[in-house]
């Protein structure tokens, strides 16, 4: 009796402490959709934008639409999931590429493209979101200091601006642009 006591007690530890989820501090998916804007002022009213064959994020172009996800690197600072308020990297789903701009030491405007993810743990200031939640689930770059939260650039009409020729879609001023969110298929107009 005593042994198959002992046998339990030992299977019981074994168990447990397999089962005890060590902290990562790697980056990890808290959201999935497509990366979408907004127009008008109403956000109810997302856009998905495109990808073109150069690996630029366009709008207006009718490029083809593309999945992301969107991971909470927990050594970067300010992160918050019990509000759902994270600093991380927006990755392509199903790879290992990032959304990415393509000038961060450059000035406004600035362009996104998709490249090979930098570090999984902290990523490059040129991979580098904000998702917060000022307005339902918003994504900002956090900009060339890690401090901004660099939206893209609306024109009067409030649509998206981007750069003639190409429709790749511009980012630019620090807390008075829109915001990117990342959103379900179901919910894109």
């Amino acid at each position: 009796m005593q042994l198959s006591v002992s046998l339990l007690a030992l299977f019981a530890a074994a168990v447990s402490s397999a089962s005890v989820p060590r902290a990562s501090s790697k980056c990890h998916t808290v959201h999935t959709g497509y990366l979408a804007i907004f127009t008008e002022d109403d956000p109810s009213k997302w856009i998905a934008v495109g990808l073109n064959k150069k690996k630029q994020v366009t709008y207006g172009a009718g490029d083809p639409l593309f999945k992301v996800e969107y991971q909470a690197c927990p050594k970067l600072p300010e992160q918050k999931p019990s509000i759902d308020d994270y600093e991380g990297r927006i990755i392509v789903s199903g790879s290992s590429n990032c959304l990415t701009v393509s000038n961060p030491s450059g000035s406004a405007p600035f362009f996104l493209e998709v490249k090979k993810c930098g570090d999984n743990v902290i990523p490059p200031i040129s991979q580098r979101w904000e998702w917060g939640n000022d307005f339902g689930a918003v994504v900002y770059w956090r900009g060339t200091s890690g401090e901004e939260e660099i939206g893209y650039t609306i024109d009067g009409q409030d649509n998206p601006v981007t750069e003639s020729g190409t429709h790749r879609i511009e980012l630019g001023c620090d807390q008075s642009c829109a915001s990117f969110g990342i959103k379900p298929k179901s919910k894109l107009n």
